[in-house]
């Protein structure tokens, strides 16, 4: 090969070469891309070209990514992405719509929440697009600090005086336990029926760990942890195959585990957990986000309502 013209390659090489390895076939990308498939092929050994290393290993009409090739899909991506945020950063700056809305949600507020937020955003502003990332409450409002989102839906309300919070809704906690122990029948249960079992929970620093030790803390005991993961799912999946039981939030309800049932907890006093809205105060007048709080607002107002209807 030629001596590397890596300062050569071009966003229009990495936009085609992400497209070709979605195929990894000649003929679907020029079709997709309308144009020929001498010119997809040409795009390819031009960009092994200016690299300096294979992407791409062809065996008759098969077309297989080396690993060179996933690496470069992986890192053009993320090169693209920068281009279309600094775009729409810098638009938003200027007071221009911004097409880009950055998003950092936990787990259980990604199931029906968050998706009911942004779908009726979607609906009032076409064209939108979002960017969401789901994380533990306290890494949420870590990406939110580092400025890495524009809006946070967390249960953990940020100090800081750049920051605006607006409590949405306060749901209730539930013990999650395997579908055939005894107590998934009830509508409602005491944590301290559960004191000596074993409990699945979140790594040390997880906010749905804390809201756990101190619903167990109200029942009058300190939970035995079994198991510790660093995703709520798992934390399921591991009730579900009767290692052990678990506190969830209420937001779980959203999705249906057939290994799972989640149970009201009653105690004298009712453990729960606030979610918070909370974003950067310099983005706070811009269109976009106070249309998102305006949903935020009305559709926590409707969860409280129609959770008080049905109880």
């Amino acid at each position: 090969m030629d001596e590397p013209a890596s300062n050569e390659i071009t966003f229009a090489d990495l936009e085609m070469f992400v497209s070709f390895a979605e195929r990894e076939h000649f003929g679907r990308t020029a079709a997709d891309l309308g144009v020929s498939v001498a010119t997809v092929q040409r795009g390819v050994r031009a960009l092994e070209r200016k690299l300096g290393i294979a992407l791409v290993e062809q065996a008759g009409r098969q077309v297989r990514m080396l690993n060179a090739g996933r690496v470069l899909v992986r890192e053009a991506q993320a090169v693209l992405r920068a281009r279309l945020d600094a775009v729409d950063t810098t638009r938003a700056e200027a007071g221009r719509p911004q097409r880009l809305l950055r998003i950092a949600h936990t787990y259980s507020l990604g199931l029906g929440f968050v998706p009911g937020v942004l779908a009726e955003l979607l609906q009032q502003q076409a064209g939108l697009r979002f960017h969401c990332r789901q994380s533990s409450a306290n890494e949420v409002v870590s990406t939110l600090l580092r400025g890495e989102c524009d809006v946070a839906f967390t249960s953990v309300s940020p100090t800081e005086a750049d920051v605006v919070v607006e409590p949405l809704f306060t749901e209730y906690v539930l013990l999650a336990v395997p579908a055939d122990d005894p107590l998934a029948g009830r509508d409602q249960v005491s944590l301290r029926e559960v004191a000596n079992r074993p409990f699945i929970s979140m790594e040390l620093g997880a906010s749905s760990r804390t809201h756990m030790i101190n619903a167990c803390a109200r029942a009058g005991f300190v939970p035995r942890f079994a198991i510790e993961v660093s995703d709520l799912f798992v934390v399921e999946a591991m009730v579900g195959a009767g290692i052990g039981v678990s506190v969830v939030p209420e937001g779980m309800n959203d999705h249906r585990h057939p290994r799972v049932a989640r149970i009201r907890i009653h105690d004298p006093d009712w453990a729960g957990r606030t979610i918070f809205l909370a974003y950067q105060r310099a983005i706070g007048q811009h269109p976009t986000v106070q249309a998102l709080a305006r949903i935020a607002r009305r559709r926590g107002r409707e969860r409280v309502s129609a959770r008080g209807s049905a109880g």
